[in-house]
Formats: C-alpha cells, sequence, structure tokens
C-alpha cells in the first residue's frame, strides 16, 4: 500500500475511523535521545497524536502493536473553574519504552462542544514566568487531569526517561503548554494555533522543539496574526500545497503557496458542496492530521 492524502469529510472530522500509521515502515525506528529533528520521530509522534482520538479500548492493541505500554488514558469530564469558569474536555495517552515516555494529547472533537469553548478562550492568562499564553488552553492543563498527568510520569518506572510531547490542533496547543511545565526531551506539535506571547516563544528558544504547518492550514493562523501578541513558537516545519516538506520557508513563499492551493483545490478535487464527499475548502482539509502523516511519510521517503 501507498499512503496518500486525504481530503474526505471522514478524515478531518472523524480521524478516529481512519487507520493510525498507514503504511509504516518497520525501518523507522523511534530515536529517544534525540537532540534535533528526527523526521522519523515525527512520523511516530504525528501517528501517536492522531492515536490520541481513538478510543482507549481501540488504541491499546495498537500501541502494543507498535512496541509500546500504554501506561495511562487520562480523561477529564469535568467542569474546572480554576481559571475563569472553563469547561475542560482534555485527554491524552502517556506511552512508554524501556527507553522513553510519550505524552501525547488529543484534538478538538467536532461534536465536543467544550473543546470549542476551550479553542474559543483565548484571553490571555499568565503562564508564572513564562509570559502570557491562550487561556483556554491553560485552564485545560489543570486541575485533576493535570494532577493525574503529573502522578503517572513520576512513577518510579518512568521518570528518568526522556519524555516526549506531542499534539495536534487543540492538542497542539496543550501540548505546548505541558511543554512549558514539565522540560520535555522534545516537543513536536502539529496544526497548532498561536499559544502564548513573545516571552512566552523565548522561553522555548534553544530547546528541541518543533512545530509542523501543512499549507493553508487554517488553525495555524489563529488567533489571527498581532492580536493580543500571540505569537508561534519555533522551529517551523513546512509543508506545501503538494507536501513537500521545507525547514523554515520565507513568508512570502508561504503565502503565495497558500494562495495558490486555496484557489486550485476546488478545480482539481471537483467538490460539490454538500454533495461530495471531500472537504470544499482547501484551509479546512489541510488541518487534517493524516495529511500531517502524509507529508513527514513522503519526506521520509525522498
Amino acid at each position: 500500500m501507498t499512503m496518500q492524502p486525504n481530503y474526505t469529510k471522514v478524515g478531518l472530522f472523524r480521524p478516529e475511523r481512519v487507520s493510525v500509521f498507514s503504511d509504516h515502515d518497520d525501518s523507522w525506528k523511534f530515536e529517544p535521545e534525540a537532540t534535533e529533528l528526527s523526521l522519523v520521530n515525527a512520523w511516530w509522534l504525528c501517528n501517536f497524536s492522531h492515536l490520541a482520538y481513538y478510543d482507549e479500548d481501540v488504541a491499546k492493541p495498537i500501541i502494543e502493536e507498535m512496541g509500546f505500554t500504554l501506561e495511562a488514558f487520562v480523561d477529564d469530564l469535568h467542569m474546572e473553574d480554576s481559571v475563569g469558569n472553563v469547561l475542560k474536555d482534555a485527554q491524552a495517552y502517556i506511552l512508554s519504552t524501556e527507553d522513553c515516555v510519550v505524552l501525547a494529547f488529543r484534538g478538538s472533537e467536532p461534536d465536543v462542544y467544550k473543546d470549542y469553548l476551550t479553542d474559543l478562550h483565548i484571553k490571555p492568562t499568565e503562564f508564572p514566568d513564562k509570559g502570557m499564553v491562550h487561556g483556554g488552553f491553560f485552564a485545560a492543563v489543570n486541575g485533576q487531569f493535570w494532577d493525574k498527568v503529573q502522578q503517572t510520569l513520576n512513577n518510579e518506572n518512568l521518570k528518568n526517561k526522556p519524555l516526549w510531547i506531542t499534539g495536534h490542533s487543540l492538542g497542539a496547543g496543550l501540548s505546548t503548554i505541558a511543554a512549558a511545565y514539565l522540560e520535555p526531551h522534545g516537543l513536536y506539535n502539529f496544526g497548532s494555533s498561536r499559544v502564548g506571547d513573545s516571552a512566552f516563544k523565548a522561553s522555548f528558544e534553544g530547546k528541541n522543539v518543533h512545530r509542523f504547518a501543512n499549507c493553508s492550514d487554517l488553525v495555524t493562523h489563529l488567533p489571527p496574526k498581532g492580536l493580543l501578541d500571540y505569537q508561534h513558537i519555533d522551529t517551523l516545519h513546512y509543508f506545501d500545497a503538494d507536501s513537500n516538506y521545507y525547514l523554515s520557508p520565507t513568508e512570502e513563499f508561504m503565502n503565495r503557496d497558500q494562495f495558490i492551493a486555496r484557489i486550485l483545490y476546488p478545480l482539481r478535487e471537483l467538490v460539490i458542496p454538500f454533495l461530495s464527499e471531500n472537504v470544499f475548502l482547501r484551509s479546512f482539509v489541510d488541518h487534517c492530521v493524516i495529511n500531517y502523516s502524509y507529508g513527514i511519510w513522503k519526506a521520509l521517503h525522498k
């Protein structure tokens, strides 16, 4: 089987119905001690970000098949009023091998309104000693949910292993807040919005941090540039309209690439609103976690 991009509504809105680790190569071994970009690690972490959308009973055998152990599935469905009376629905998987630990956050679910409240609660909140951050993300990584995450990570068999944190969409925002607390060995996020201000961004400088953006993915442009000093963290890894990989391309290149992609997509795919199984707008389809995996898969085959 050869992996392909996914433009369907199922791929975007129901990633738990699409296979993870599609067309995986057994030679791609996770590199737990990597201190700079590893596309192999990006492949694993993007797929774990995808797997975070799965229910625990479905995810567990896949995790074991890939050679990892499920240490905890952390799920908080309770009201949380510790920061601005924000409704919470954060979920994460904690996985391990003999050599590392992975904390993977689930992204937004289309039928869970609390996820959208978290996304939309953009009023900045102070992150102690690190600047101002997105209030919804900060509140979601809080309370009983966060206590459970820290309790698991502090287990004797886990606390001394390299920690890798990842997430897609809402999960990318949560993963960034978590990384500010936990100082992991590596952070890879996919389809992230802007999370904090310039001071918060500066707190990640020089660290093993990697942000992936797929062409015209709408979420990566939110909150709008210049609003309340929201900034993206470095380093940027970009997939163009044809899923080709670029390291930190210029704004001019990305703007041109995204404009052309948005114009050509409905013509090339012949998408008919309300009738086609494909997503109508390129800015939405580029947010699909499977298309992030595809871009990495394509880069690994070059």
